[in-house]
C-alpha cells in the first residue's frame, strides 16, 4: 500500500503519505539539491559510480513508463545509504546522500544526451532478473537484453518527471529510505501525443498516415509493435545504465567538493 501511495504521489495525483522518522540533516541536503537549476549540476566519476548501480521500475500511471525505484534505487541492499558509501568509497554520510540528490537530478540528462553505449546483447544485473520475468520484457531466459537503436532513440527523446516540491515533501516524509528519484511521464512519455504510438512512429521515421482532419489512421498489427518496443524500454533503461560509459566524467577536487 505504501509503495502504490508513493507511485501516485510522484505522479502528481491526490495521494496522503505516510508519515515516517527522517533525518533534518539528509533533508536539507537534499532541498538544496533541488533547489539548484538543474544546469549547474556536476558530472564527476562519483556521479558515473552511483549510476551504474541505479535500479529500474515500471511507474503504472496512465500508458505507464519506466522511472527510477524511489524506494530501493540502488542495486546492493536496502540501505541505500550505506550502498552509497561503498560505491565512493566515502564513511561520510552527507557526501553520499549530497551525490544521491544529485543524481536523482542527473538521470534525464545522462540518459538523454551524456550515456553512451552501442546496440548489442547486454546482462541484466542478475538482482533484477526477477522483475523482468514476463514475455513482453524483451529479456530472455540467459537475463540478457537485445539493445537496438530504436530503443536508444526512445530513450533519448524520453520525456523525464522530476519530483516537484509537492512530490519532494511527501517523498522527505516517508523517512531515509525513500529518494526523489525521477521518472518517465507516463501519459506522454515521448512528445505530445495522447496515443503515444504516434510519437514513437514519428521518432523513427515511420509516422502514421492521416485522416482528412489531421488524426493518425491507427493500424493494430502497428501499433501492438509500438506498445511492444515502449514496454521494452524498461530493460533497455536498466540495461543502459549498467552498462554505458560517459565521455571523460569531471573529476572531484576533493571528496567534499561540490
Amino acid at each position: 500500500m505504501l509503495r502504490r501511495t508513493l507511485l501516485l504521489t510522484l505522479a502528481g495525483l491526490s495521494a496522503a503519505p505516510l508519515r515516517a522518522l527522517a533525518s533534518p540533516g539528509r533533508d536539507a541536503i537534499i532541498r538544496e539539491v533541488f533547489a539548484a537549476p538543474r544546469d549547474s549540476l556536476p558530472y564527476t566519476a562519483q556521479h558515473v559510480a552511483l549510476m551504474r548501480l541505479l535500479r529500474v521500475q515500471w511507474m503504472p500511471v496512465e500508458s505507464g513508463a519506466p522511472a527510477i525505484d524511489f524506494e530501493q534505487p540502488l542495486l546492493g541492499g536496502e540501505d541505500t545509504l550505506a550502498v552509497a558509501r561503498g560505491a565512493l568509497g566515502t564513511t561520510d554520510d552527507a557526501l553520499a546522500v549530497r551525490r544521491m540528490a544529485q543524481v536523482c537530478r542527473l538521470v534525464p540528462r545522462y540518459v538523454g544526451s551524456i550515456g553512451r553505449l552501442a546496440p548489442g546483447r547486454y546482462d541484466v544485473p542478475e538482482a533484477m532478473r526477477a522483475a523482468f520475468d514476463f514475455p513482453e520484457s524483451g529479456v530472455d531466459s540467459q537475463g540478457r537484453f537485445a539493445l537496438r537503436k530504436e530503443h536508444l532513440i526512445l530513450l533519448r527523446a524520453a520525456v523525464w518527471r522530476e519530483a516537484d516540491s509537492p512530490a519532494l515533501q511527501a517523498v522527505l516524509r516517508e523517512g531515509d529510505r525513500f529518494w526523489p528519484m525521477p521518472y518517465i511521464d507516463g501519459k506522454r512519455p515521448y512528445g505530445n501525443a495522447s496515443f503515444y504510438q504516434v510519437d514513437i512512429a514519428r521518432l523513427l521515421g515511420e509516422p502514421y498516415s492521416l485522416d482528412a482532419d489531421g488524426y493518425a489512421i491507427t493500424e493494430p498489427a502497428k501499433d501492438a509493435r509500438l506498445a511492444r518496443l515502449h514496454h521494452e524500454t524498461l530493460a533497455a533503461l536498466q540495461v543502459f545504465l549498467r552498462h554505458s560509459t560517459a565521455a571523460k566524467p569531471r573529476r572531484q577536487s576533493s571528496a567534499r567538493a561540490g
